[in-house]
């Protein structure tokens, strides 16, 4: 959201040292602990974030592999428990209720991971179908009308509804 706001702000000295920090952090990162999403309080989901800051600021050609090593498995829908959206077994419930902003925010993250990978590779298609499927799941219970949902779950729909950044790394 940074590189977003620092765009949008006409603050482009804001974009280089959050790059940096991302490189550093994360470029040769591999295998992500995704079974141990969702905690069942989590609203956003540490792999897709890490992974979509990822695509916004390697280049689209090194992007490309990077996902193969930190979520191998996509082509075939793995991990399963990221790709798919997380059971809201009580969308009043306020910690339960974090689970209908996490498919929100995988929607959009899913989304704009698929638009970063080539438009021929197979990936694009899974990630695309699955932030479809999270969408799904999310919007119906996004204005719940009490304080603790509303407050907050009508934005992850904006984030989930808008379209992907321009791609940073290219």
């Amino acid at each position: 959201m940074v590189l977003d706001t620092a765009a949008a702000a006409g603050r482009p000295e804001l974009v280089a040292p959050v790059t940096g920090t991302l490189l550093r952090r994360f470029a040769d990162d591999h295998d992500a602990p995704a079974h141990w999403e969702p905690s069942g309080q989590d609203f956003l989901s540490p792999a897709l974030v890490e992974a979509e800051a990822m695509g916004r600021v390697l280049p689209q050609a090194e992007f490309a592999s990077w996902p193969a090593r930190f979520l191998p498995g996509i082509e075939r829908r793995a991990p399963a428990a990221l790709l798919g959206p997380p059971t809201v077994s009580d969308p009043a419930d306020p910690q339960i209720g974090h689970l209908t902003g996490l498919s929100l925010s995988r929607a959009a993250a899913l989304r704009r991971i698929a638009a970063v990978l080539p438009s021929d590779d197979p990936r694009g298609a899974v990630l695309a179908a699955a932030a479809r499927d999270h969408l799904a799941a999310g919007l119906p219970h996004t204005a719940p009308g009490d304080f603790p949902g509303d407050r907050w779950l009508a934005t992850f729909a904006v984030l989930a509804l808008d379209g992907p950044p321009a791609h940073a790394g290219t």
